[in-house]
């Protein structure tokens, strides 16, 4: 035992909000910590994505081409929404939340993948382009809803990150001139990718060796087996991946030939500080 200490209670397995019902459970203990937040770590930990949204909104409305409401802030607002839906949906863990969650992938994903198909198209390409993707998810996001499924949301989803990712390094070896440069920005990139691959892993341990997990937990005891609610880590790893994601889109989507000074005002970290790096390199 590590202190402090206090052993873990009993879990009442019904809270503020009813019996939970919706078609997923975690790992963690359904009000173990307080009879109004179901799932406590995993509500929390979708800090991550608010903080980080609110972050890339702070940079975006002192832009001249931004706003709160331009194309640019759209993604950060996906972010925002992905922590209030999936902390609504932990918190009380009911159906209706659970598909709130469920559809908040969209909202982030499609966002920032309709920023990446427009921004350099003409009136008439960005009307069709943004046909094509609502026209994607909106009839999926209705089945999903209807019929109860996950194979074609996941698919979806799935297809959404191949295509941000294949489009943004393309966007990387298109605009960025000097070899250097877009190697730090290719390994950025690959930095999220990453993070968002170790938050995978362990929400699969968290999944398939929940009772392992949680006879380890109780052997550490609070407040240290909370350190060990490994879903929280997925929410916090990807939301430093999908901040990167989109971090490194709207600096490409916006980056002027030649202009690198300053450019990493407003960013946090891990991205403000490779773009402090490129700070000074010259385009060749």
């Amino acid at each position: 035992m590590i202190p402090p200490y206090w052993p873990y209670g009993d879990p009442p397995g019904t809270g503020a909000w009813g019996k939970p019902n919706s078609n997923h459970n975690f790992c963690e203990e359904d009000y173990i910590i307080s009879t109004y937040i179901a799932e406590f770590v995993n509500t929390l930990t979708n800090l991550t994505y608010i903080l980080y949204g609110a972050h890339g909104l702070r940079r975006v409305r002192k832009r001249k081409d931004g706003g709160l409401l331009s194309t640019l802030a759209i993604p950060y607002w996906g972010l925002i929404g992905v922590g209030v839906l999936s902390g609504w949906y932990h918190a009380t863990l009911k159906y209706h939340s659970q598909m709130g969650d469920d559809l908040s992938m969209f909202l982030a994903s499609g966002s920032l993948l309709h920023q990446l198909m427009i921004f350099d198209a003409t009136p008439s390409q960005r009307l069709y382009r943004t046909a094509m993707i609502l026209g994607a998810i909106i009839p999926v996001s209705v089945y999903h809803v209807w019929a109860d499924e996950i194979v074609m949301h996941e698919i979806l989803f799935g297809i959404l990150v191949v295509l941000i990712g294949y489009k943004t390094r393309a966007l990387i070896k298109e605009k960025v001139k000097s070899e250097e440069s877009k190697k730090r920005l290719g390994g950025l990139a690959t930095f999220g990718m990453m993070s968002c691959g170790l938050g995978y892993f362990l929400w699969n341990i968290d999944f398939h060796l929940c009772s392992y997990v949680t006879s380890f937990k109780r052997s550490l005891g609070l407040p240290w087996g909370l350190l060990f609610e490994l879903h929280g880590w997925w929410h916090i790893f990807t939301g430093i991946g999908a901040y990167i994601g989109m971090a490194a889109v709207e600096y490409l989507v916006t980056m002027e030939e030649g202009k690198t000074d300053r450019i990493e005002e407003g960013f946090v970290w891990p991205v403000h500080a490779v773009l402090r790096d490129l700070e000074g390199e010259k385009e060749t």
